[in-house]
């Protein structure tokens, strides 16, 4: 019998699977531990791991028809001789060093139910190790995690991308819970159920990296799919920011009764500030509807939804009825105004600590506000908070992604203010994102800054110059994966002349407005030269354009050419 099975689940079609049981066989080998290899992987790509592993000796592949990494576990323990369990998920590359420090850790004593590491891709922060931004900055993830956590600590939970425990642990708790239909809470399930048996659980200064630590999905579900299980299981609403649940997990005595623990976790609803989400539609009831549904499909679960209709016909009012039960939906019909004043509805019916703008032919993707808020919570000189954008078409089709220009390393990264701003002025480019991608903090001013914006004379480039009042005051955190969609379509503003042409002259406006906050004269200059540059390119179409904003674009020109 050998002393280690390692159960290596097929979870990224295979596409990293050689590399995965490559690296997990020369990591026993090189620390001396005897171990069995099995891989476990859904029907669907058999073919694909038989060729992948086809040049490596002494493996067993354990096919079977299900999609659930669970399921997929439980299947590999069945035919898994060692005393320990090693599951480790495609794409984590295991070393002989990592691989001692976790079985070491284990064999402290009877008392520890699971250990695990950290890594560069997880779905929560626990173990999250922001080794890209380690190695920016010349340093070695593995020294870095060394330093910041010498020891192995207690844990709330251990991600099963690679999880070590005893076999007859495993087997005593009831291994993973078949509910979770898919990759995500299994883990979690199976901490909690250790604890309440009155095991520990060991966070250990080891470092694995994933293949796949810069891939991430458009359409991340896995907190999707594991929040109502874990919510009736144990209360707990993992679509509430982490850093308010790991506060109340840390509270609890594991070992009293289930009901205190369904109570506590529950009891974190009451710390989520509220956060108002304001729809502008007009006229554009197909995609408006595709807006609403995503912002009920937010993991966040406090939320308020304003709705103003500021549309000609009755289309979108006759359409909203079907939601109006739910009483997060507000809506109003707007009055007849001129399209600058619309946004003055909104903010005297929000609640909200935090808003969140969406334009009603944008979307957003479901972990967009639970990731946004906590890096809000963490971070308390941030100001704004954005991602990158996915864009698509027309009729909702994926077409690519839109970067956002500061450099940021890893999942997310918190960059200046300063700099930040510096950027936008001197590109003169909205990288930010438009204000269905951000999400601020609602200020208590008199007069909302949208509104102060408007009365300075922005009208298409109103987000930049709310950005950069956010920006003269902290810092910014920005998220690699897309957390938004932007919609590029025929029937925008964005693409008619005018507002080409009216946007040279507000970048103009607002590169004197913010110099002295965030330009040097090397700056400003750089930055007048890409409106100069701009302009050259709108001139043949200047014509076409009311004679106000042409004369106000010659003025422009003229003051360029000086």
């Amino acid at each position: 019998m050998k002393s280690l099975s390692i159960i290596l689940a097929v979870t990224e079609e295979a596409d990293y699977l050689r590399e995965t049981a490559e690296a997990a066989r020369s990591a026993c080998v090189d620390c001396g531990a005897e171990a069995e290899l099995l891989v476990v992987t859904p029907t669907p790509y058999l073919q694909r791991a038989e060729e992948a592993l086809r040049h490596i000796d002494d493996i067993q592949i354990c096919p079977v028809e299900t999609n659930s990494l669970a399921l997929l576990n439980n299947y590999g323990r069945a035919f898994a001789s060692g005393s320990c369990l090693l599951f480790v998920r495609e794409g984590v590359l295991l070393d002989a060093a990592g691989l001692r420090a976790l079985l070491d850790a284990l064999a402290q004593s009877a008392e520890i139910g699971a250990v695990g590491p950290f890594s560069d891709r997880t779905v929560y922060e626990w173990q999250y190790l922001n080794a890209a931004q380690i190695e920016a900055e010349g340093g070695l993830p593995s020294t870095e995690l060394q330093h910041s956590s010498p020891e192995a600590q207690d844990s709330l939970f251990l991600e099963n991308f690679a999880l070590l425990m005893r076999r007859d642990t495993f087997d005593q708790v009831g291994g993973f819970c078949a509910d979770f239909p898919a990759c995500g809470g299994e883990d979690m399930d199976l901490s909690f159920r250790l604890k309440r048996m009155g095991y520990r659980l060991l966070r250990v200064p080891v470092y694995l990296p994933h293949m796949g630590a810069g891939v991430y999905p458009i359409r991340d579900m896995t907190r999707s799919r594991a929040r109502p299980v874990l919510l009736q299981r144990w209360g707990l609403d993992i679509g509430l920011p982490e850093s308010l649940w790991q506060k109340a997990l840390m509270a609890i005595d594991w070992q009293q009764n289930p009901e205190m623990i369904h109570a506590t976790c529950r009891s974190v609803l009451l710390r989520a500030p509220l956060v108002s989400i304001f729809i502008m539609t007009y006229n554009r009831p197909e995609y408006f509807r595709e807006a609403l549904e995503s912002a009920l499909a937010q993991t966040y679960p406090n939320i308020e939804i304003i709705v103003g209709d500021f549309g000609t016909d009755d289309r979108t009012e006759q359409l909203v009825q079907d939601y109006l039960a739910d009483p997060r939906i507000r809506y109003v019909r707007g009055p007849v105004s001129p399209k600058e004043e619309h946004h003055e509805m909104f903010h005297p019916l929000a609640q909200g600590e935090y808003i969140q703008w969406l334009m009603d032919d944008d979307m957003l993707l479901p972990d967009k506000l639970t990731l946004m808020l906590d890096a809000f919570l963490r971070n308390p000189n941030v100001r704004l908070v954005t991602s990158q954008r996915g864009v698509i078409d027309a009729e909702g089709k994926f077409t690519g992604l839109w970067p956002v220009l500061v450099p940021v390393h890893g999942a997310y990264g918190i960059v200046s203010g300063r700099e930040t701003g510096r950027l936008l002025l001197t590109e003169c480019t909205n990288f930010i994102g438009e204000p269905s991608i951000v999400l601020y903090r609602h200020e208590s001013d008199a007069a909302p800054l949208v509104e102060q914006v408007v009365a300075r004379g922005y009208q298409v480039i109103t987000d930049v110059a709310m950005w950069l009042h956010f920006l003269a005051q902290g810092d910014c955190v920005v998220f690699t994966p897309a957390l938004g969609l932007y919609r590029q379509h025929g029937g925008q503003e964005g693409q008619q002349t005018s507002t080409g042409i009216r946007s040279l002259v507000e970048w103009r406006q607002v590169l004197d407005e913010y110099r002295s906050e965030f330009l040097t004269d090397a700056d400003y200059r750089e930055g007048l030269d890409v409106v100069r540059k701009a302009c050259v390119r709108f001139e043949p179409l200047s014509h076409q354009v009311a004679p106000e904003l042409r004369r106000a674009y010659e003025e422009v020109c003229q003051s360029l050419m000086k």
